[in-house]
């Protein structure tokens, strides 16, 4: 049982349907998935490839070699797409986050906010992500509640993975909240920010005919767990909301449209927390 449309994301299908320019950049921003390159080089990545574990605890606020190693080893992991600059911030983290999840098979992984020795053995020797649908096409994005990941394939082959937060069952603003389980696809993209009575969405992917349900983009968290940004815990209102620095790249690594757009797989229970 899904929670009615929301005027905020209808407002966004408003947006969509009211300039085919909209559509049409959002085709074009399809039509070559992966087209632009990752901000990791080359080199950085070959770098990242030979990681060697820090010998101190990393946590958000550091700078330094060791951060950036960090970063490198995510990105050769396509946990972060980020910029390779050194210093820890919410993007590293929830690309933290994210990698944990997947490490653990938990939604609240234990100490989640450090890297401390335990993560930098898994970084040498990590876990794919579990497969949803073993079976389903090539060029895919699965969309895991139980652990708040979100990982796209394509020709088999994960190019992403990021951590998530679905929605929060209870909020302090009411009840009945959930993120539809089932097959979607990525039918609408609108450029930069949508705005309504619930808030705003940067570059929102739309999943679902009615426009009631996207995945996008938010700022960072104030704190590890609430209900503002994407933090570790399950908070939204129904949408899949994402990092801003996935949220500038997710549209380019899928097709988008109601005929051809990427099968979106979205499966688990849902958060009561």
């Amino acid at each position: 049982m899904g929670h009615p449309a929301r005027s905020w994301l209808a407002a966004l299908g408003a947006a969509a349907a009211a300039g085919a320019m909209v559509l049409a950049q959002a085709g074009t921003a399809g039509a070559a998935p992966g087209a632009a390159a990752r901000p990791a080089s080359a080199i950085a990545r070959s770098a990242g490839a030979a990681y060697v574990p820090a010998r101190m605890t990393l946590r958000l606020g550091m700078s330094g070699p060791a951060v950036r190693a960090l970063q490198r080893r995510l990105s050769v992991l396509h946990y972060y797409p980020g910029r390779i600059d050194g210093h820890f911030g919410w993007a590293t983290m929830e690309a933290v986050w994210a990698f944990k999840e997947v490490q653990t098979g938990k939604v609240i992984p234990p100490n989640p906010d450090i890297v401390g020795p335990a993560m930098q053995r898994q970084l040498l020797h990590p876990r794919l992500p579990k497969v949803l649908r073993p079976h389903g096409p090539g060029w895919r994005v699965e969309i895991n509640k139980n652990i708040q990941v979100l990982v796209v394939y394509r020709r088999g082959k994960v190019i992403l993975i990021s951590h998530t937060s679905t929605a929060k069952y209870y909020r302090s603003d009411g009840s009945g909240w959930i993120t539809p389980d089932g097959k979607h696809r990525a039918l609408r993209f609108v450029r930069g920010w949508v705005c309504g009575g619930l808030g705003c969405m940067y570059n929102p992917v739309v999943f679902t005919p009615d426009g009631a349900y996207a995945i996008h983009g938010e700022p960072n968290p104030t704190a590890t767990f609430g209900e503002n940004g994407v933090p570790l815990n399950p908070a939204s209102h129904g949408c899949v909301r994402i990092p801003m620095d996935v949220a500038d790249i997710l549209h380019t690594l899928i097709r988008i449209g109601p005929r051809h757009g990427t099968p979106i797989y979205i499966e688990g229970g849902n958060y009561y927390g």
